[in-house]
């Protein structure tokens, strides 16, 4: 089983390959389905096929939950730590280097300009392996919208569509494929069953020529969408498997999705776990609002592949299917 071999960068891919699939159109009504109203979409049967609506569009406050868009979230400020000691001892080797030329860079720079601005200047490279990480995922913040403004579905002002901001849609999809590769060229595969014994502490390929291991991860949708992404390969990854249900974030510019802004990494609730290399999402708001909208969650669910399905049994008929130690759905687990 093979994935597109594709040596386009992974938001790149994502929107070409977006753009190149027929535009469905989406139902958009001024109460999103993730409100606690009601909508059009909520109310039809759960066994209709007119309710495998993949795209959902987000409202604005919805937009704002979901995504870590000021403060960096915990899992942000992990990210730039480092998640293996090589990393974080790099990090703080870096962080060390910075602050002791910064203070003597500092203590000169006070006979120019006086004691004050030395002072001032001497503090915050005094603070640099703290202040790093917050100045640098702000800033990884503020680039996913590109310094754009987020904007309702439902609203078009005088401008046109394509310059009113970023419209949200929350992507529900399936997992098509997933491997191992050494880039995010690489045409060789591994299958990921031949890394369950994998740690990112002791990742061959990383000790060997800097690189580590990548995940590639093809996921669709129910009206034939595909999007592929890369990221570090993590054990964390290990329990994924093909027909998996995924839920992602997508950014447009325009209102019927026809090419994509930017993508947030994918929640697989099923394997415990998020793919990607940046944490957008902002985990704990999403857990939550999955463990008590049970729409949602069937929604969710129903993207699961039949094969998938009958592997692990039907995880899609809702919460009292499954036992309060079902280790198949931490998210859900929480409701008991």
């Amino acid at each position: 089983m093979m994935l597109a071999r594709s040596s386009l960068l992974y938001a790149l891919y994502a929107q070409q390959c977006w753009s190149l699939l027929p535009i469905v159109p989406l139902h958009v009504t001024k109460t999103p389905l993730l409100q606690k109203q009601k909508t059009n979409v909520a109310r039809r049967s759960a066994d209709s096929a007119s309710l495998n609506m993949a795209l959902t569009p987000l409202s604005v406050e919805d937009l704002e939950d979901f995504l870590v868009l000021g403060s960096p979230s915990g899992p942000q400020y992990a990210t730039y730590w480092g998640r293996t000691k090589r990393e974080q001892y790099n990090r703080f080797l870096e962080a060390a280097i910075v602050t002791f030329l910064g203070v003597f860079f500092s203590y000169f720079l006070s006979f120019v300009l006086g004691g004050f601005v030395g002072t001032v200047c001497g503090a915050i490279f005094t603070f640099w392996g703290v202040l790093s990480p917050e100045l640098k995922a702000r800033q990884r913040n503020w680039e996913f919208l590109g310094g754009r403004a987020l904007v309702d579905p439902w609203i078009v002002g005088w401008r046109d569509e394509d310059k009113q901001g970023l419209y949200g849609s929350l992507f529900l999809g399936k997992i098509d494929d997933v491997c191992v590769v050494e880039s995010t060229s690489s045409i060789d595969e591994y299958e990921l069953d031949d890394f369950e014994d994998y740690t990112m502490e002791s990742d061959e390929l990383e000790q060997l020529s800097g690189a580590p291991y990548l995940i590639r991860v093809k996921v669709s949708d129910d009206e034939g969408r595909e999007l592929q992404t890369h990221a570090r390969m993590s054990e964390d990854y290990l329990g994924v498997q093909i027909g998996m249900p995924v839920l992602a974030i997508l950014m447009s510019k325009s209102q019927s999705f026809s090419s994509l802004a930017a993508i947030t990494d994918f929640m697989v609730p099923d394997a415990d776990c998020w793919i990607g290399d940046y944490p957008y999402l902002n985990q704990p708001e999403l857990e939550a609002r999955l463990a008590v909208d049970d729409e949602l969650w069937d929604l969710l669910q129903m993207q699961a592949s039949d094969d998938y399905l009958d592997e692990n049994g039907d995880a899609g008929s809702g919460v009292n299917d499954y036992a309060e130690d079902d280790p198949r759905v931490p998210v859900r687990r929480r409701k008991f």
